[in-house]
């Protein structure tokens, strides 16, 4: 094995997480590496922002990014939930939010990067050393397989999450929600078509978000509880939740479309940081569609992270363990809000899917996060 070098971070994850801490790293003067194994995907996920995340988009550089194609202000929201009324959720400033196209903003974001930062590639193994770490790092269309050393390690590797596995640390999983994923065609531009709409139905419920006029994501969120639930894997099943709905059926036609299977269950792991190391976005908690907390939070994250890592250099040893406090509050919230909205449905009492949302265990995320 050739090739050593030297690092101050090494990011293992070029997600949002992880591309948005290595732009903090590397502004604010540390040598970084980002090791992305990613392939980009085809399936667009129509991520929404809320209107509050602008002063946080702002200080991070990136309020600019979202005010252009393919990004877009997000037009409101339409919940049918608890009822079969349609209800128009209320304004929040001047407009909603933002949509925004997860894969072309993290793109956009690489590019500010210097090109030696991001590696193509894969971490096949690391060791922790007295001063840090050292790391094989298998790149893609490269034989030669090389080390990277490294002060401190940063895992933004996604929901499987590196390091819980490295380091045998353990993951609290308070359920076991299911997403089935499909982007289609709109061929009629639905009128007055909101960014977003969400359903319940009798064993789950569905969400149709804008992506542009004429092309939707639209997915089925449902857990082992849902009979038969790992049918709607085949789009010619998915009729038969679009009859129980008021506007998941307008979208999804009976024609085919390709179906991805995502993990869409609620996580944190027991430890987010350590001497040399730390967690951010969904390697250290996960979180559920419903709340549209993900792609935020993986921002403020990051964020977060790179100023512990910061303080951290600079003689603060207490500044990893107020990151994972932090954070560990955060879900905590979080937890609480989500019960709260699962249990604001009251139609589908003898739903196993409905009695397992409002009845899963919400500890004191602060007594099992270390």
């Amino acid at each position: 094995m050739k090739h050593a070098f030297e690092y101050d971070c090494l990011i293992v994850g070029g997600g949002i997480a992880g591309t948005v801490t290595a732009k903090q790293l590397q502004e604010k003067g540390y040598k970084v590496a980002l090791i992305d194994e990613r392939a980009p995907s085809r399936l667009h996920l129509a991520e929404s922002l809320p209107a509050t995340i602008e002063p946080l988009l702002q200080r991070l550089g990136l309020l600019e990014l979202i005010k252009s194609p393919p990004h877009f202000k997000h037009t409101g929201m339409v919940s049918l939930w608890g009822s079969s009324v349609p209800q128009v959720m209320p304004s929040v400033a001047q407009h909603h939010g933002w949509k925004v196209d997860k894969w072309s903003i993290i793109e956009q974001i690489k590019s500010q990067l210097p090109s030696a930062c991001v590696i193509s590639g894969k971490v096949k193994a690391v060791a922790i050393q007295q001063n840090g770490w050292r790391c094989h790092i298998k790149k893609n269309g490269v034989k030669t397989d090389f080390e990277i050393h490294t002060r401190f390690l940063i895992d933004a590797s996604g929901r499987q999450g590196y390091l819980p596995r490295v380091l045998n640390l353990h993951r609290h999983t308070f359920d076991k929600l299911s997403a089935f994923v499909a982007n289609v065609t709109v061929h009629s531009p639905l009128d007055a078509q909101p960014s977003v709409v969400v359903e319940a139905f009798q064993d789950g419920w569905t969400l149709t978000s804008k992506i542009s006029d004429n092309q939707s994501m639209v997915a089925i969120f449902c857990n082992q509880y849902t009979p038969e639930f790992s049918k709607f894997k085949y789009a010619k099943n998915w009729p038969e939740v679009a009859n129980q709905t008021q506007w998941f059926k307008k979208v999804v036609s009976n024609g085919e479309f390709e179906v991805k299977i995502l993990n869409a269950s609620s996580h944190i792991v027991s430890q987010l940081s350590g001497k040399s190391w730390l967690l951010v976005g969904d390697a250290a908690m996960s979180f559920d569609p419903l709340s549209s907390h993900g792609m935020t939070t993986a921002i403020y994250m990051a964020e977060k992270a790179a100023h512990a890592i910061d303080r951290l250099f600079n003689g603060d040893n207490n500044a990893l363990g107020q990151y994972s406090k932090t954070m560990a509050d955060i879900y905590n919230s979080y937890l609480n809000e989500l019960l709260g909205c699962y249990r604001l449905e009251q139609r589908f009492k003898d739903s196993k899917f409905w009695q397992s949302k409002q009845r899963f265990p919400v500890e004191e995320v602060r007594n099992i996060v270390s």
